[in-house]
């Protein structure tokens, strides 16, 4: 029995999913955002070429309703697996045996046989040797460390960078966050202790799902994606829901802006189904709400917007959300806006007035960076409320004070509502307006001028 047995089992094994997943109607596509996992890794399960975890196949069995069927599976495979390690365990103590001294086994000790050729190797010796060996590695181990200060920094400066990220342009936010990702790899390649590396990879974690929000603020959507993906890497690496749940609303986000509805609602839905109680399950409903917006399905939007506001009143106490905040956090003003676009898109402009209107008022009663984009975006909104009631004296008093930003301010969200005023502005019933374009030319000329993107490293 040997590397073959466990590799053809996990083929069987997946080759039983697959027959069970099709049975019950589920394409990969269908099942992936159910098991919480992407489709490539249904797809690599299946064909046996990647090996997932207990919970894994439990979670299969509830969803398929197997009566443990896989997970018994993935038991007896990973059984073959451990015999196998404890055999390439045994071999390996036997040849280190050999290339030192003989040792002569007496009657009545208590001994390993090499399963090649019968070779005995004494317990006691064995014991010395395994011992011997992890004390070696544990100090190679102890050595391969960074300063816990230097992580501490890490973690502040990524810290900082999330609460102040209102206050950067996108430009300085990808700027500095960069150089917090770029310590963070740098330092995990040289430590080797557990707990070092998995707060590295925290900040690391953090520090790409900021990428991916700057990125999304300046319309690179492919880098943002990449992030995204990446922050969702690092969160399934040291099991961190918060940021799986973040990343997972950032991958929904980039494709409801590059049109992919299905793939966006398929993302939020898994930012739901990841997401802590709290500020976090806000968040991701939110953005479920807005990804359904865009299919159209405003049944969706009424029900999903309505569980965030019920989930508003949870405690919650995720790193991210709760604690860090910043850009990581999702206030009532926040969660407005984004039910404003949402119910505009559905063309429903009575309900998108009511929160337009609420999330302007709320910004109003707290101390907001400068160019604060929440703001500016419910301005927007509420000007395109007014433009559907032909109230376009409103609309231009609400605007006014956007025509100050600077362009490096101009983030992607704001520019886009603002192209869907141009919209409208064009539309026969405004064209020939007089008072309309003046309303037409400042919209123009505020699109013209957008930030500069910098050049972005992969994720």
């Amino acid at each position: 029995m040997g590397p073959d047995a466990v590799r053809q089992g996990r083929i069987e094994l997946g080759r039983q999913l697959a027959a069970l997943r099709k049975a019950a109607g589920y394409t990969q596509d269908t099942f992936a955002p159910k098991m919480l996992y992407g489709r490539s890794t249904i797809a690599n399960v299946e064909t046996g070429g990647q090996r997932a975890p207990r919970e894994f196949w439990q979670r299969c069995d509830r969803e398929l309703g197997t009566g443990g069927v896989l997970t018994r599976g993935y038991d007896a495979v990973e059984a073959i697996a451990q015999r196998q390690r404890v055999q390439d365990a045994r071999r390996t103590a036997v040849n280190s045996l050999r290339s030192g001294s003989s040792t002569r086994v007496t009657a009545g000790e208590v001994a390993f046989v090499d399963p090649e050729d019968g070779a005995y190797v004494g317990l006691e010796r064995a014991i010395t040797v395994a011992a011997r060996q992890s004390s070696e590695h544990a100090m190679t181990a102890g050595a391969l460390a960074v300063s816990d200060i230097s992580i501490d920094q890490l973690r502040d400066d990524a810290t900082h960078i999330a609460r102040d990220f209102g206050t950067l342009t996108p430009a300085e936010a990808i700027r500095e966050t960069l150089r917090v990702r770029d310590l963070a790899v740098a330092a995990l390649g040289r430590t080797g202790r557990p707990a070092q590396q998995h707060d590295l990879y925290l900040v690391t974690a953090q520090a790409v799902a900021l990428l991916a929000s700057a990125s999304v603020d300046l319309g690179l959507w492919p880098a943002a994606m990449q992030y995204a993906r990446a922050a969702d890497t690092y969160g399934e690496i040291i099991g961190h829901a918060g940021v799986r749940a973040y990343a997972k609303g950032m991958q929904a986000t980039v494709a409801y802006w590059t049109g992919q509805t299905h793939e966006s609602v398929r993302h939020a839905t898994a930012a739901v189904a990841l997401a802590p109680a709290g500020t976090a399950r806000v968040r991701a409903l939110s953005v479920l709400a807005r990804a359904w917006s865009h299919r159209g399905a405003d049944d969706e939007v009424g029900r999903t917007l309505t569980a965030a506001e019920d989930a508003r009143g949870d405690d919650g106490d995720d790193l991210l959300h709760d604690v860090i905040g910043g850009e990581f956090g999702f206030g009532e003003a926040q969660q407005a806006r984004c039910a404003s676009t949402a119910w505009l898109q559905v063309d429903r402009p009575a309900e998108a007035t009511t929160a337009a209107a609420t999330a302007l008022e709320i910004t109003m009663t707290q101390t907001m960076a400068p160019w604060s984009t929440v703001a500016a975006e419910a301005r927007v909104d509420l000007a395109t409320c007014h433009l559907s009631s032909e109230a376009i004296d409103a609309c231009e008093d609400v605007l006014l004070p956007l025509w100050s930003m600077p362009p490096d301010w101009r983030r992607t969200g704001l520019l886009g509502r603002l192209n869907r005023v141009q919209v409208l502005l064009s539309t026969p019933a405004w064209r020939q307006a007089p008072e309309a374009r003046q309303v037409t030319d400042l919209v123009a000329a505020f699109l013209a001028q957008r930030p500069a993107p910098p050049a972005l490293p992969s994720a």
